[in-house]
């Protein structure tokens, strides 16, 4: 039997701030969304926008948009990873995203807010489980539908984000930053940039 070590964020004044979204119930699950990316994005190492941007995601999403079922899907998206040599973090998210893609009338679309629905559970739930008992989270099904809050506010977020152009990787990478900059309330951060 194995076990798993929660892997918690870095003791930073950024990630402090999101830490504070756990415990405050007046503040909103939007707000805590921009606070825990701005703090994912803003630390010298592990920038989950980055893992996101690769090629490699780009990949996983096309392959959503053209399996039949989830068998073939897993399939042919470890075979995907293994030959890219780019097994990471963003490539472990993006397959969960794509799997939970078949069966979606637009997959693209889908796609597009399940990655980073995702990556938002990650970050949170390296922290959360430590605010359990108090704040918001009184209970491991009030802090369960809390990171459930936050992911729907990340997926909204990514909706509101025109799908990538295409999953070429020049595309799709001004496509995560764009999401990100949403994610992090600045959605005019990159309005001056070409699609």
């Amino acid at each position: 039997m194995g076990t798993s070590v929660n892997q918690s964020s870095p003791r930073t004044v950024n990630w402090l701030a999101a830490h504070a979204t756990y415990r405050d119930v007046n503040i909103p699950p939007h707000r805590a969304m921009v606070e825990v990316w701005r703090a994912a994005t803003n630390q010298k190492t592990g920038d989950l926008a980055a893992l996101l941007s690769k090629p490699i995601v780009a990949e996983l999403g096309r392959l959503a948009g053209e399996v039949r079922s989830v068998k073939e899907l897993w399939t042919r998206a470890t075979a995907l990873i293994a030959r890219s040599e780019d097994s990471s973090l963003g490539s472990d998210i993006a397959r969960r995203a794509a799997v939970q893609c078949i069966g979606a009338t637009d997959r693209v679309q889908a796609y597009n807010e399940r990655v980073f629905a995702e990556a938002t559970s990650y970050l949170v739930s390296r922290d959360l489980p430590g605010f359990v008992g108090s704040g918001r989270a009184r209970t491991a099904e009030e802090s369960l539908q809390f990171k459930l809050d936050v992911m729907d506010q990340a997926a909204r977020a990514a909706r509101r984000v025109a799908p990538p152009s295409s999953f070429g990787p020049a595309a799709w990478s001004r496509h995560v930053a764009r999401v990100v900059a949403e994610l992090k309330g600045n959605p005019t951060e990159l309005k001056g940039n070409p699609k």
